[in-house]
């Protein structure tokens, strides 16, 4: 197989995987979520590794993915929010499945170019790969939404309200910053 071939491979593991976080995200259980998220990972790591012809050790990956995703809290915050009657599920739902999502999806792409590169398990830096790791979970974000986009049963894109209540559930997700979301929301009302 050739290096083109192999990274177009690489490619759809990641988004079966990110996909497969995504609903991991919306386990109604605290933790239960976030420990489905991280088998969902691992379960990536080898098959990228298996992929690469690169010898894989589940407990050194598991060690691996821990230190890079590293941000628990706020993963174990938003498992948390599903505690709150009503609402807290959909809210803490929907923040686990976005950041469910992007941390596989970081995950996937560091260790794909880690292994592309002639790259093993033993030799992974996780000091040197944060940078890349923290690019690559910002466009996990981005794909996120696409994913969602794609699935999701289509409205009216001309209903300025729908439009209006997107850009909302993106600005409180973290997705847009307050500026990216007052210029959208401009642009939407000025459609009325």
């Amino acid at each position: 197989m050739n290096r083109e071939e192999r990274a177009l491979r690489a490619e759809k593991l990641i988004r079966e995987h990110m996909i497969a976080a995504m609903g991991a995200g919306l386990i109604p259980l605290p933790f239960a979520d976030w420990a489905t998220t991280t088998a969902v990972q691992l379960n990536l790591v080898r098959k990228l590794a298996e992929l690469y012809e690169v010898p894989f050790f589940s407990g050194v990956a598991k060690g691996l993915i821990a230190s890079l995703v590293g941000a628990t809290a706020v993963r174990g915050g938003a498992s948390l929010v599903k505690l709150i009657p009503g609402v807290g599920w959909m809210v803490g739902g929907l923040t686990a499945s976005i950041l469910a999502a992007a941390t596989t999806y970081a995950v996937g792409k560091v260790f794909m170019s880690h292994f592309a590169g002639g790259g093993t398990l033993r030799d992974f830096d996780v000091d040197a790969a944060r940078k890349a790791y923290d690019r690559a979970f910002k466009e996990g974000q981005k794909v996120y939404y696409e994913e969602v986009q794609k699935q999701a049963p289509s409205t009216s894109p001309s209903d300025p309200y729908e439009q209006l209540r997107k850009l909302y559930e993106l600005r409180q997700a973290g997705i847009l910053t307050e500026e990216e979301y007052e210029a959208q929301k401009r642009k939407v009302l000025e459609k009325l």
